[in-house]
């Protein structure tokens, strides 16, 4: 793995003052800033030789703490101060010396895949030429990517007690899981990561009505939060209607030259379109919508929204598809693509399906063309997803039960009052406790795995809480190249 090899190379169980020089930006292939922030380094970023030496003198020469210093220019170090760190020099050539440096960045979304085949080469293979085929016959074959997802499974959850995961934690764990999902995909081999589900059910019930108090400097802690966020200058929000994160790591190796910081939130439950992506461009809960189960209000929503923070009707855009009616005029809008959902939804062939339609989709270059023409415009671009989705197997069909929800989406059903169509879907359901729902009603959702289509059939859904559904990518664009 590629954060052993790093920890390896930064001798970091022995060494407490760290100068890495990262020249070459590697830290934008692996951010181990986190791994030496959970070894309890300070880090800092060393920009500016005065500064430095004032903070050196004043913090670090006389300390017993842990210190990582990180150069990421050929700026000048003194000498005195450099023989007071253990330095080292991190890049690809210096983390795979046997293989061919930009040949390795080709692949820099497959580093940790790359890093556990690694270990099995032997022999150089520091050309183009075998640095290709050590990457295809090796890292992507098939027992190869089997083996890392076993060993990925294994790691996927801490031993223990499970209580103390925090919101932040169970985005890691999402992520770690897309990765996972998205790998067995793309080899076509079969695992099974639903396990998580049962662990964060509990959090729902436990940490999730929390979040609407939580703030976070790098992203929103949930949708509602969004708009409030990103409401600053001329700004563009891409909503990509149902992507989850193994659709975003699908997407993902397709954004060459668009520089961007990958965050995640989470998405309102139960997770349909009409109460979540209302939520979202609304900055509203749904307990505040005029009607949470239809999307009629939506385009007013969220007019209203950029009109309480302080943009013109002519300055805002609500709009579909890749592209919009953008004037020079415009400086708030929200561009929604229905793409993904629409896939979700046909989808007959489960995360393997899935994995084939949205790289379709992402070598059509149409969201690439869409944020590099906002970029042009002096946009600052975000995109985000009102929910993701999950394969589910269908338990039976149900219908006229409940109030009526705008969505194509058979993960859950509202009722109102007591009614008694409930107990006919003992053992399928979970009473949902309907945080920041209107509480006049009762919120049933599918158990993780199970939704109301024809029985038996296999589906991919969303509107229930499984981790899949529930955290959503917050992309922000930073650059263009």
């Amino acid at each position: 793995m590629i954060e052993k090899r790093i920890a390896e190379l930064f001798s970091i169980q022995y060494e407490k003052r760290l100068l890495i020089f990262d020249t070459s930006g590697f830290c934008a292939a692996f951010d181990y800033t986190r791994l030496l922030i959970s070894q309890n380094f300070e880090v800092i970023r060393y920009e500016d030789i005065e500064a430095f030496r004032l903070r050196y003198e004043q913090e670090i020469r006389n300390s017993d703490n842990k210190w990582a210093v990180i150069v990421y220019s050929e700026i000048y170090v003194p000498y005195d101060i450099r023989k007071q760190f253990f330095e080292v020099e991190i890049s690809l050539r210096s983390i795979f010396p046997k293989l061919h440096e930009d040949t390795v960045r080709r692949y820099i979304k497959d580093i940790d895949l790359i890093s556990f085949a690694y270990g099995e080469l032997y022999s150089p293979c520091d050309t183009r030429e075998k640095t290709e085929k050590f990457i295809s016959d090796t890292v992507f074959s098939k027992g190869n990517i089997k083996n890392y997802c076993d060993l990925m499974i294994k790691n996927l959850l801490p031993s223990g007690d499970k209580s103390g995961i925090t919101a932040n934690g169970w985005i890691e764990i999402a992520r770690k899981k897309a990765l996972i999902d998205y790998y067995a995909a793309k080899a076509n081999i079969s695992i099974d990561t639903s396990f998580v589900d049962a662990e964060f059910e509990k959090f729902i019930f436990d940490g999730y009505q929390k979040l609407s108090g939580e703030t976070k400097k790098e992203a929103p802690a949930i949708l509602p939060k969004v708009i409030d966020f990103i409401a600053h200058g001329k700004t563009a929000l891409i909503v990509v209607d149902g992507m989850s994160l193994f659709d975003f790591e699908i997407i993902s190796r397709y954004l060459e030259g668009i520089d961007y910081e990958y965050h995640c939130t989470y998405a309102l439950i139960p997770t349909t379109t009409a109460i979540s992506r209302q939520g979202l461009l609304s900055g509203k809960y749904p307990r505040e919508l005029e009607n949470p189960f239809t999307l009629s209000q939506e385009e007013k929503g969220f007019m209203e929204a950029a009109k309480n923070r302080g943009y013109t009707k002519q300055q805002s855009l609500y709009a579909k598809g890749y592209n919009p009616p953008i004037s020079h005029f415009t400086r708030f809008a929200a561009i929604i693509i229905n793409d993904i959902d629409d896939l979700v939804h046909g989808q007959k062939q489960g995360r393997v399906g899935m994995y084939n339609d949205v790289s379709l989709l992402a070598k059509s270059g149409k969201l690439q063309t869409l944020i590099k023409d906002l970029y042009s415009q002096g946009f600052n671009i975000y995109i985000t997803s009102d929910h993701g989705n999950t394969p589910c197997i269908g338990a039976g069909a149900i219908r006229n039960v409940g109030v009526e929800v705008e969505t194509r989406s058979k993960r859950m059903f509202v009722l109102k009052g007591f009614a008694e169509e409930k107990d006919s879907f003992e053992g399928k359901v979970v009473t949902y406790p309907g945080y920041y729902l209107d509480k006049d009603y009762q919120y049933y959702i599918c158990e993780s795995g199970v939704s109301f289509d024809n029985k038996n059939e296999e589906v991919m859904t969303h509107g229930g809480i499984s981790i899949d559904e529930v955290i959503v990518p917050f992309i922000k664009v930073k650059a263009v190249i």
